[in-house]
Order: C-alpha cells, then structure tokens, then sequence
C-alpha cells in the first residue's frame, strides 16, 4: 500500500489539475505523486449509452433566486464511470480526467456559455479500494485535501439526503476579498469510497446551489462490479 502523504498528494495534484484553477493551492507534486496528472479529457455524447435506461433529456422544476424555473437537463452518461446523472443543459461543461490515481468528473458552472473554474461539481473516484474512513482522512487529516487547499471546515454531519453520502462536510476559503463555499460528500457504494464536491462563490449561492443539488440528487450507479 502507497504511504499515506503520497495518497494525500496524489489527490491534491488530481484536484489541481483538473480545475485549473489558482484558487486551488496545493504541494508541488514529488516524483511519485506526478502520476495524478491527467492522461485523457473527454467531454462526454449528449446522448446516452444502451448501457443506462434513463432518458437522454429531462425537465425539472428548481427554485433558483426566489423564483421556480424549468430546467431542461441533459444526462450525463459516459462510459466506463460507473454512475450517471443530470446535468443542466445550458449550464454547465463537462470535462473527465484520468489517471492511474483515478477519475475526476468535473461540471463546471457556464451559465453565460462561458466557463467559470471557481464554481463546479467534482466527482472523485478512486483507483484502490478505498473504505469510508481512509476517505475521511485523506480529505480532514494534516496534509489532507481540505489542508492542502487552504480549506476551513466549519461543519460536519451525517445527516445527508442523499442516498450514497455517509457524511457531509462544509468548508469555506477565503481569497483576499473573495469568499467561496463548498461542500464534500464522502460516498460509499457496495463497500468503495469516493467523494462528491461542490465549490462556488459566496455570491453565485442563489444561482449554483439549487442547480448543484439537483444534480447530485440524481446521481445514480450502474453496478457494483464497475466501480
């Protein structure tokens, strides 16, 4: 099994990169941990494969800034992630990255058709068997994710309504001015961890919340041999 510090890297470095975004601050990569960067980005068909019986479109009613909206949704379902969901059509873009560390499915927030890399949904899963509690100390132990981003948690619970989730955790970061929120879901499906974030400005909350929520609630898994 890999050293812990080298695991804690490892997924810093995945996050990193895969937002592209300087707001994330982590370790620079050791030689070992430089694996983590990604090997294939793909944006995935907006139609679905023969392998989900979920259909390709949906519309959604979502509350969004005080007023109830639909929302044409498209499904994401890209082959071989083991989940699928709903994505709002119109805003967001979607980008996978691979790597021998795992796989990060990132959504980010393009309301106006332009990407915003502060404001996204990730999805981490990944490569080893990880259980519940190693995935709760890669992200809160020292050198952990939240540590390495310059992440605050202010509060945990395991009260999640989501049907996958154990537990969730709430952080903010500050940058200058600028404040930003999130939220990590620790996952677990048939015995194998993975995380569930949210990341956004304090000011995008009324807009990206509900439209976050909504696809994390449809998150769904094809099978336990999969993943």
């Amino acid at each position: 099994m890999k050293p812990r510090s080298t695991i804690y890297l490892a997924i810093a470095v995945v996050l990193g990169l895969s937002t592209g975004c300087t707001l994330l601050r982590s370790a620079e990569p050791s030689p070992e941990a430089s694996v983590a960067t990604p090997t294939e980005s793909a944006t995935p068909s907006p139609v679905a494969s023969l392998s989900s019986n979920r259909p390709d479109t949906r519309v959604m009613p979502m509350t969004i800034e005080g007023r109830v909206l639909e929302i044409e949704m498209r499904l994401f379902d890209q082959q071989p992630l083991p989940f699928t969901t709903y994505v709002p059509i119109k805003d967001f873009q979607t980008e996978v990255n691979r790597s021998d560390q795992g796989t990060v499915a990132q959504f980010f927030f393009s309301p106006k058709g332009k990407k915003d890399s502060s404001a996204y949904v990730q999805i981490f899963l990944p490569t080893r068997q990880t259980s519940v509690e190693d995935m709760r100390s890669l992200l809160l132990d020292e050198g952990g994710l939240l540590a390495a981003n310059d992440w605050k948690l202010v509060d945990r619970t395991d009260i999640v309504s989501y049907p996958w989730a154990e537990e969730k955790l709430i952080y903010q970061h500050q940058v200058g001015k600028d404040k930003y929120l999130g939220s990590i879901y620790i996952g677990d499906y048939e015995g194998k961890s993975f995380y569930a974030l949210t990341h956004y400005p304090a000011e995008y909350i009324d807009g990206f919340e509900p439209r976050s929520t909504i696809m994390l609630e449809n998150l769904q898994f094809r099978d336990q041999n999969s993943f």
